[in-house]
């Protein structure tokens, strides 16, 4: 299992950063993040995917507000990914990853965007996680939780 984390940007009009993933198996939308290198804690890790895929190089990471364990349904480099997601507070600001297009490419991103809760709600894209726009209306809401469940999709 490949260890990962993912921010859950969240912007002052309320709005998630997501980023559209493209493989031969599956597109939709997720949170921008991915897999840590040998050595990196969440918090090196988190800042480091960011930067590469948003360009924000300075971000504030809260508390964790999920975890979530999912499996590839074909073989590749690893088998599935455990991943935290991290409350991350920000300035709306448009993206500009410091990772070259052929390098987003070579990792599956194809777009950027902003999503209201609204937004998310009525979408037919794929999400991942599968229910990530009662999720996000979750912290919305409430906050961080005291601690982060686990859920799955």
């Amino acid at each position: 299992m490949r260890e990962a984390v993912r921010g859950l940007m969240i912007d002052p009009a309320d709005r998630v950063l997501l980023i559209r993933l493209q493989f031969q198996d599956w597109t939709g939308w997720v949170l921008p993040g991915g897999g840590k290198e040998a050595g990196e804690n969440d918090a090196e890790a988190l800042r480091r995917e960011l930067t590469e895929e948003t360009g924000v190089p300075e971000v504030f990471m809260g508390p964790p507000v999920w975890t979530r364990r999912m499996y590839r349904s074909e073989p590749g480099e690893f088998d599935g990914q455990s991943e935290t997601v991290f409350l991350v507070p920000c300035h709306a600001f448009e993206v500009a990853p410091t990772m070259t297009a052929e390098e987003l490419a070579a990792e599956g991103v194809r777009e950027h965007r902003w999503w209201t809760h609204a937004e998310l709600e009525a979408t037919e894209d794929e999400l991942g996680p599968l229910n990530l726009a009662e999720l996000f209306k979750n912290v919305l809401d409430h906050g961080a939780p005291g601690e982060p469940p686990a859920i799955e999709g």
